[in-house]
């Protein structure tokens, strides 16, 4: 490194929100090392065809924390934040009706309004309930039943969350629900069965998004601020770790150089980790491979004409859609397209094959009543995110804290959706760097 060489930084593997978050919160030299040629991992907006900007996929930003509200608000974008109220549907049975859908099913046809009503009841109340409300439930399928019964578990939860995962529920733990799954009250359902529902419920019930730039400003703020960070650090991109040496604490990259590390933060995913790092023991290494994620095909799509529905986002539960869920970039926010169009990002979850992901999507739409006709659109081009939503399956417990333990023990830290193996938002990403800085400081 340029200055203070006799000091080893903290290595920060991966440049996306945790990483940069890792390096804001240290007052310790470091050296931040990304393999993409700009920063921002999944935080990033590409410009398509003259002007339509696409985030990959939904990236809406809920800020709980007081710190991360000062410091996103006050501190990296000032005044550059638009606040908005959710609006987003659930397509079935031939008609939308609002999300979230166990609190707003009015307008569904009768008898499947009268099974998800019942069907409620009986599980928060009723006898035939009670088994699983006396005991924790096994998997997510029973989650699903225990709060909220077999009518919504038929009609929304069980095929929903098997397109968006690729398994059944009854292959998933429950342990990652906490606040993802809105759990109602019986209040809450009987007003929604009557048409007095809410859009409030949920933990995304309004977010804040960049005014210019898409979701990527956020990740070019960032950037901008630690490059005032500590005497001796760096950020390097377009370099990727090859090699990592725990008992040595070296690094060897691929622009050829090793690096001394005084301190490891990874944000990579964790089977992929795994594999860079030397003496692993072999029950680490099996454990790593039972960590499963499932990809994610997304479709942008470029529409002539503005938006004919007023969503947001919308999830198609029922088996005739390809899609798991159509989101519009344009509905939330008419900055990201050029006048006169619309956008859509259409999603598939598991192994596809792009190109039919693409002509799906216009499908998908059409029958979605999201858009008039194929005639309509202008472009459909595919992306892939690799292990875009972990699977918390009936090894994910034991196997993931079996790496994690033996990080510790060898001094790596962990940050991030991918470096903690998990489900989260964008604000647990840079909470879970600023808690890795932390960690770093007092060692």
């Amino acid at each position: 490194m340029s200055a203070n060489t006799h000091i080893e930084p903290v290595l920060i593997l991966g440049a996306g929100l945790a990483g940069l978050s890792t390096a804001y919160h240290l007052r310790r030299p470091w050296l931040l090392v990304e393999k993409e040629s700009r920063v921002g991992g999944l935080v990033r907006t590409e410009v398509m065809h003259g002007g339509f900007r696409f985030d990959p996929t939904g990236h809406w930003l809920h800020l709980r924390d007081p710190g991360m509200k000062a410091l996103v608000h006050d501190r990296l974008l000032p005044d550059g934040l638009v606040t908005v109220a959710r609006r987003a549907a659930v397509f079935t049975r031939g008609v939308f009706t609002r999300f979230p859908y166990q609190v707003n099913t009015h307008g569904l046809p009768a008898e499947v309004v009268a099974e998800n009503l019942l069907g409620f009841v009986e599980a928060t109340v009723g006898e035939g309930g009670r088994a699983l409300r006396e005991r924790e439930p096994a998997n997510f399928e029973e989650f699903i039943l225990r709060h909220l019964g077999a009518g919504f578990a038929k009609n929304f939860m069980v095929p929903y969350n098997t397109k968006l995962f690729g398994v059944p529920p009854r292959e998933l733990s429950a342990a990652w629900c906490g606040r993802f799954v809105p759990k109602p009250t019986l209040k809450e359902v009987v007003d929604g069965a009557l048409g007095l529902g809410s859009d409030a419920l949920g933990y995304n019930a309004s977010f804040v998004y960049p005014k210019e730039g898409g979701i990527e400003a956020l990740a070019v703020a960032l950037r901008r601020e630690i490059g005032a960070g500590p005497a001796g650090s760096e950020l390097r991109v377009s370099t990727e770790p090859l090699a990592l040496d725990w008992e040595r604490r070296v690094a060897r990259l691929s622009d050829g150089s090793e690096v001394r590390w005084s301190a490891l933060v990874s944000t990579l995913p964790l089977p992929q980790l795994v594999d860079l790092l030397h003496l692993v023991p072999d029950p680490v290494r099996a454990a790593s491979a039972k960590l499963r994620a499932s990809d994610v095909t997304w479709v942008a799509v470029g529409v002539r004409g503005p938006n004919i529905q007023p969503w947001h986002w919308v999830y198609t539960p029922e088996p005739e859609f390809t899609t798991y869920r159509i989101g519009s970039p344009s509905a939330v926010f008419p900055g990201t397209v050029p006048a006169g169009t619309s956008s859509f990002y259409v999603e598939y979850s598991g192994p596809r094959d792009p190109e039919s992901c693409a002509r799906a999507a216009v499908e998908d739409l059409v029958r979605a009543k999201m858009i008039r006709s194929a005639a309509d659109v202008l472009f459909a081009e595919p992306r892939i995110i690799r292990n875009a939503y972990v699977l918390y399956d009936a090894h994910y417990g034991e196997a993931r804290q079996t790496v994690i333990d033996f990080l510790s023990r060898v001094g790596i830290r962990v940050a991030g959706r991918y470096g903690n193996w998990e489900y989260s938002s964008m604000e647990d990403a840079l909470l879970g760097g600023r808690a890795a800085a932390e960690q770093v400081e007092r060692q």
